[in-house]
């Protein structure tokens, strides 16, 4: 069984680390990993032998609080609580700093005795304040797991009972010209308390992407109940529910249109700039929005098994998971606190030794132990991981794990499918050549009607470029391998790939296949009236995604089952990339590990069942969005969508968060290996010292950078951004119901793929292939007038 839980209290990789080393001791846990960034734990065990409630009994007697899991990157209540603590610490170390420090600018002060007896009262109320400190570094010790809570407890603690100590001696006479740290172990603990705060509230920010994402959906949704409209929360929708969404909706399940037409915003999970057209009996996926129209839509899957509830939950996984790098950073963690501690101790003899002054030996000591806090190197992976899982998916890239992220780093060859991924993955008619005196239109109507009542692939393909006819075709019959005849207005027609072929064609037909295309000829059985050169089209971004790789100096191949003529076309239009052709499922996994056999850090971009194998066996198997489940499965980054452009946003997104984690771990490594010895006196001969004051402040803002350096993840751009065919700024939109109007006129003419309207600069961005008159037809029908039309 496998149960995740939610863990809070934990303060550094050593808290995480500790209760990892906790609960793997109990018996029947097989494995147990616990997350710093994502407050939780994720606990594999037998239920036989032990039950969640021993689980949460012994995180408990660690010192930390477990509880069943909740959907939350940051408890909001840990940051209340620390921001609480601090001011009222402040509140009370003020006075303190005035008895402690006023003798320095001759304020006014009773005597020592009494002064100090203020001093001791003021700083013991500000360890109450923060006696989570000492109590859970305490739990810590016993638990044989040390943590920064540990170092600031020993460093708080050890300076006020010296304090006291001495304080006593004073009183009876045994020494004189006394010295108490009471200052320095209040200043500590409220000084660590503002940097606890503050690197909460930054948390809180590396996870606000996947919080957007889990607030996008409504609280409500719109049903139909016997024709009767009905709200219900989204919570209580069921499969088979017909909801209705209008404009400015989100959508709150994954289903099929069953009427109604609409422009969608998908950007939220795809990545996809503009919107598109969705009309009955397409399928819709929730956390998109609804830009202008209305739909009925039948739900099929509803609350976490929607796409968009499944891909919260990834992201939220690839947050909380660790990266290789991790693992080493976790073993200097869990001996970092005993060898600081041992540190503190030599320092303090040394010192005693060397100079005899028990005062400036014992503020080295403390020195050390305040400022070697190993929050800095705990946090430098988890936190980036977060801000990355999060920001990838605003972007359409779906990072699943942490090891994907560390491994796109290194990626320096792209081995990419052909069928779906750099092409449509459908056949398109690149070519229509007319031979005959018949006009275009009519002989469109014969070949349409002819594919009409064919199931062959190439059918559609054909109708959908001739559009549907009217006319009727009688005698109809398909030959497989042969193609269609039919009697149409009287006359016997051939369309297929053979029959009718006349001499003159036969060798157009041998060069058409030489160069990667498919030709349907129709025919009357004596002459040629028309030919179709027929392929799978590359994507609109393909050539602009290769052209990027290789700007980025990473080798580039296309390996594909299809022949090698098609394979060459493909190639020849992408640049002249390297290709294999001719190739089955098992000889692209055979390919991946030849290329990673020669030293390349391997990347395969596939979509198919058939590319399974090599997702699996490459460094980060990406796969398109758009693919079979399988392939999604077997990859480690999915591109939400078919874009492949967005593939340019994994790499570049994964390798600028891979150098922002190194950058991380180098400032924690060299802030304590240049911090520990300023803080144990190293440099004292040159009048650099740190005072436990300075050191704690250090401590903190060490924190503060891995935090908020990681947050620069946020500033990503896309690589590749969305273009549109076609800018057309019209002159008479004033408001939402002409921007309403616009986006319908437009969607609803032939060849247009998406619309975006900009209100503000009357610009509407058209992606597609429609007729520029047409545009202009339509437009000044809706009452509005075009200023001008950019290509």
């Amino acid at each position: 069984m496998q149960k995740k839980f939610s863990v809070l209290g934990m303060s550094c990789a050593n808290c995480a680390l500790g209760i990892e080393k906790g609960i793997s001791k109990l018996n029947g846990v097989t494995e147990v990993t616990v997350s710093l960034m994502g407050k939780s734990m994720t606990v594999t065990f037998d239920e036989t032998i032990l039950t969640c409630e021993d689980i949460i009994r012994t995180v408990n007697g660690l010192g930390y609080r477990a509880e069943d899991y909740k959907d939350s990157v940051v408890n909001k209540d840990d940051t209340t609580k620390l921001k609480k603590r601090f001011i009222l610490s402040l509140v009370i170390l003020i006075p303190l700093l005035y008895f402690s420090m006023g003798k320095m600018f001759n304020f006014p002060l009773p005597t020592n005795t009494v002064n100090f007896s203020i001093q001791a009262l003021l700083s013991g109320v500000i360890i109450a304040i923060n006696f989570a400190f000492y109590n859970n570094g305490v739990k810590a010790i016993k638990n044989h797991a040390p943590n920064m809570d540990t170092l600031v407890f020993l460093s708080s603690a050890s300076a006020y009972l010296f304090s006291i100590v001495v304080f006593f001696l004073q009183i009876f006479g045994v020494i004189s010209n006394v010295q108490v740290f009471f200052e320095a172990s209040a200043m500590v603990l409220t000084l660590v308390t503002l940097g606890k705060w503050l690197e909460e509230k930054s948390k809180k920010k590396t996870g606000d992407e996947i919080e957007k994402l889990s607030r996008i959906l409504p609280e409500y949704a719109t049903i139909i109940v016997d024709g009767v409209q009905k709200s219900v929360k989204i919570t209580d929708l069921k499969v088979g529910d017909v909801l209705i969404f209008k404009a400015g909706d989100h959508l709150s399940v994954d289903g099929e249109v069953l009427e109604g037409v609409a422009s969608i915003d998908k950007s939220v999970v795809t990545g996809e700039s503009l919107p598109v057209e969705i009309k009955t009996g397409d399928r819709i996926i929730s956390g998109c929005t609804v830009v202008s129209g209305y739909l009925t839509v039948k739900a099929t899957e509803v609350g976490k098994e929607t796409l968009f509830q499944k891909i919260i939950a990834t992201v939220r996984r690839a947050g909380e998971s660790k990266a290789p790098v991790q693992k080493l950073v976790d073993k200097v963690s869990g001996i970092f606190v005993p060898i600081v501690s041992a540190i503190s101790i030599i320092s303090l003899i040394v010192w005693l030794v060397v100079s005899g002054d028990v005062y400036s030996s014992f503020n080295f000591c403390i020195s050390v132990l305040v400022v070697s806090c190993p929050c800095a190197l705990g946090l430098a992976t988890p936190v980036a991981i977060m801000v990355v899982s999060g920001k990838g998916a605003s972007q359409g890239v779906l990072y699943k794990d942490a090891t994907a992220v560390q491994n796109v780093y290194d990626i320096d060859l792209v081995l990419l499918d052909k069928t779906a991924t750099l092409t449509e993955g459908k056949p398109n008619v690149i070519k229509f050549v007319n031979y005959s005196k018949i006009s275009d239109s009519e002989v469109k109507q014969i070949c349409s009607a002819l594919e009409q009542n064919s199931s062959h692939p190439l059918g559609q393909c054909i109708i959908n470029y001739c559009g549907e006819s009217t006319k009727k075709v009688t005698d109809y019959n398909y030959t497989v391998g042969a193609g269609i005849t039919g009697i149409i207005d009287g006359k016997t027609y051939y369309l297929g790939n053979k029959n009718g072929l006349l001499d003159g064609l036969k060798q157009q037909s041998k060069q058409t296949k030489e160069n990667g295309y498919t030709l349907l000829v129709l025919s009357d059985g004596k002459d040629i009236i028309c030919t179709f050169h027929i392929a799978d089209k590359l994507k609109k971004d393909a050539k602009k995604i290769i052209d990027y790789l290789k700007s980025q100096k990473i080798k580039v191949a296309m390996i594909t089952g299809d022949n090698y003529h098609v394979a060459k076309r493909i190639s020849s239009e992408l640049g002249g990339i390297e290709f294999v052709s001719d190739v089955l499922p098992q000889d692209k996994y055979d390919i991946v590990l030849k290329y990673k056999e020669k030293g390349y850090k391997v990347a395969f971009v596939g979509d198919g069942v058939n590319d399974s194998p090599a997702l699996k066996g490459a460094d980060v198997g990406i796969a398109v969005g758009s693919g079979s489940e399988i392939a999604i499965d077997s990859a480690g980054v999915v591109l939400l969508g078919s874009k492949i452009s967005l593939l340019a946003d994994a790499l570049g997104l994964g390798k600028h968060a891979y150098r922002v984690i190194k950058g991380n771990l180098f400032w924690a490594f060299f802030y304590n290996v240049l911090a520990i010895p300023l803080a144990s006196g190293v440099f004292s001969f040159l009048g650099v010292i740190l005072t436990p004051a300075i050191s704690s402040i250090c401590m903190s803002l060490s924190s503060l950078f891995v935090v908020t350096n990681a947050l620069r993840i946020n500033n990503y751009k896309s690589k590749i951004k969305g273009e549109s065919d076609m800018k057309v700024y019209i002159d008479g939109m004033m408001c939402k119901h002409c921007e309403k109007k616009v986006m319908e006129t437009l969607t609803a003419i032939e060849n247009v793929e998406s619309v975006k309207i900009n209100l503000k600069k009357k610009l509407a961005e058209i992606v597609g292939t429609p007729d520029i008159e047409v545009i202009k037809e339509e437009i000044t029908k809706a009452g509005y007038e075009i200023i001008k039309i950019k290509e």
